[in-house]
């Protein structure tokens, strides 16, 4: 595996590195993005591609009663979660090993879902956006929040396992995968969708 490989799916002592550089990179993004939606405060939240839980534990911080679950395809991703949220009853918060390909939620279970920094990573975006339909409730809201980097470098050669989208190929995504409405906030090179079921 190389060093790039642990920006999508972090392993071993890299990976471990990668998800504290990560929480330090990602931070004004998510300081940005939680200005512009409002967390539910009961019920059910997932954050997946959730890397090392800190957007999980600020979801548990905006939420007075929500069960938050968080998700990752990465052993070391789940293993910093559950540390960075070991403070949480189970009752409000849970790790979860897995793929956004197959999510382990039931149909209509989740009333809110996020996606901070991963949708860039998700081998099959469309299946992908199709499951957080299918596990959304009627009325429930997908929020995809992501950087699209310097124009002028070529990410996909830099990082191979990352596919850039524009936040506009991003909504048209949404729609096309059955959501009913979708908005766009921008700033620079940042952007976040929100999706209504």
């Amino acid at each position: 595996m190389s060093f790039t490989d642990n920006f999508g799916h972090p392993r071993g002592v890299l990976g471990r590195l990668m998800l504290v550089a990560m929480e330090r990179e990602h931070l004004p993004m998510a300081k940005w993005a939680f200005g512009l939606f409002d967390v539910p405060q009961e019920g059910q939240i997932a954050d997946i591609g959730c890397g090392g839980g800190y957007n999980v534990k600020r979801l548990l911080q905006k939420s007075a009663a929500a069960k938050v679950w968080g998700l990752d395809i990465s052993e070391e991703s789940v293993k910093k979660a559950r540390k960075v949220n070991k403070a949480a009853p189970l009752s409000r918060c849970e790790i979860l090993q897995g793929s956004a390909e197959a999510l382990p939620f039931s149909d209509g279970q989740l009333d809110f879902v996020t996606a901070f920094e991963t949708v860039f990573f998700w081998k099959d975006i469309e299946a992908c956006f199709k499951e957080v339909f299918r596990a959304l409730k009627s009325g429930g809201r997908f929020v995809v929040i992501n950087n699209y980097g310097d124009p002028n470098i070529d990410w996909e050669k830099k990082v191979p396992c990352m596919k850039r989208r524009t936040a506009q190929d991003i909504k048209a995504l949404l729609l096309g995968a059955g959501f009913s409405s979708a908005t766009l906030a921008q700033n620079g090179n940042l952007f976040c969708v929100v999706a209504k079921k």
